[in-house]
């Protein structure tokens, strides 16, 4: 799978790519379709791991192409390289994007991406479930959110503060908010992973227009949706306990933002494996073994995994994608350089503690590890508070 393809109407920006790219001929094999239809032939004729494509083309445009190739090779990534940057469009392209680049880019700007998509499909093994996820162009999100969203921009004054906490309130909205401003087009210096940061800088028009994008929850079946209202808590107290665990200001609300996505790739097994899902957690539940344990045997790959599998395609900030593919490895936790991912990973464990069903990710020896005397209990009393405030009671004693 480590083929890349480009797309392209102008043969003379085909050549461009051919000769900038030639130097990667010993580690991919490439193609180089004039436009959509080509494109669609190529991929019948071998496989790819990537496909590069501009929008504006004759007879069969980017966004037709993308549709296409979601359907028929979701496990292809999908970038888009094009020069044009109308709002309408770029919105549009990247609800069935992973990635959209402006025309010109710089050759190891393009470079980057490309071997960061085609090293992230090692991440899961299953052809499968890369099929899965890269048919996603967003996460599913909770009807209610949608709708409450859609009523708050309907006010001309209303507060960024209160579209954040309503965006903060949906896995798949702030997913949506963070993938786009962090995207090229947005064209920021510093990655954003405070969601009021994401709405101040995309807007109160653009944010408008996301969210007519948002794949709103529909017939996924009583597995995904039983499943958004019991992580939609759960995941927002672990986004509160991580901020406040990290002890550096300028983590925090990567941290929150880690906390908030943690548990996105259930929603994805969710919606994508319904029935198949439901009977992994039974069995996680019968058997009392690890969920992560039991996902793997069945699909070949953990929820953590197809989480940072999906947010990696997204290129999301790497502290965040980080902290999603292993907050379950506690071996990794308490290193250095590695504090959002150890906030994420006891701040979930916490949570579960106070909804009463220890995960297990965390053994006696590991709190032994990462807590020093008085922490736990100051942990597991923060972790009170902080669901008393979100109104998720008090836990058990």
């Amino acid at each position: 799978m480590n083929g890349v393809l480009f797309v392209d109407d102008e043969p003379d920006v085909l050549n461009g790519l051919r000769n900038v790219f030639r130097v990667d001929r010993a580690r991919w094999h490439m193609g180089f379709a004039q436009g959509g239809e080509a494109a669609l032939q190529e991929l019948a004729a071998r496989p790819f791991g990537v496909i590069v494509t501009d929008m504006r083309m004759p007879r069969m445009d980017g966004l037709e192409l993308l549709k296409r190739v979601r359907a028929g090779h979701p496990q292809v990534a999908r970038i888009v390289l094009s020069g044009h940057a109308e709002l309408d469009l770029v919105l549009r392209a990247s609800a069935l994007a992973h990635q959209y680049l402006p025309k010109p880019s710089e050759a190891k700007v393009l470079r980057a991406v490309i071997d960061r998509a085609l090293g992230l499909q090692a991440l899961i093994a299953s052809d499968r479930l890369r099929q899965a996820v890269g048919a996603l162009g967003s996460l599913p999100s909770a009807p209610g959110a949608y709708h409450r969203l859609k009523a708050a921009l309907a006010d001309p004054n209303v507060e960024i503060r209160a579209l954040a906490s309503i965006v903060k309130g949906d896995v798949g909205l702030a997913v949506r908010v963070l993938q786009f401003v962090n995207s090229a087009y947005c064209g920021l210096v510093e990655r954003v992973t405070s969601i009021e940061g994401a709405i101040t800088c995309l807007g109160i028009d653009t944010l408008c227009h996301l969210a007519l994008t948002v794949d709103v929850l529909r017939d996924f079946g009583a597995c995904a949706t039983q499943l958004f209202g019991r992580l939609e808590g759960h995941a927002l107290l672990t986004a509160s306990l991580a901020r406040k665990l990290v002890s550096d200001p300028a983590r925090r609300e990567t941290a929150f933002a880690a906390g908030l996505l943690h548990d996105a790739g259930r929603l994805v097994l969710a919606s994508r494996a319904p029935a198949e899902y439901a009977r992994v957690l039974e069995e996680a539940q019968r058997s009392k073994r690890l969920l992560s344990e039991v996902e793997g045997e069945a699909f070949g790959a953990t929820h953590s995994e197809i989480g940072a599998y999906l947010f990696g395609l997204w290129d999301l900030p790497h502290e965040l994608v980080e902290a999603v593919a292993y907050h379950h490895e506690s071996e990794r936790l308490g290193r250095a350089g590695a504090e959002t991912l150890t906030a994420v990973a006891i701040a979930n464990a916490l949570a579960h503690w106070l909804g009463g069903k220890d995960d297990g990710s965390l053994t006696p020896a590991d709190w032994d590890r990462l807590a020093a005397p008085g922490d736990l209990e100051r942990w597991r009393e923060l972790a009170r508070a902080e669901a008393l405030r979100l109104g998720s009671g008090p836990g058990p004693s």
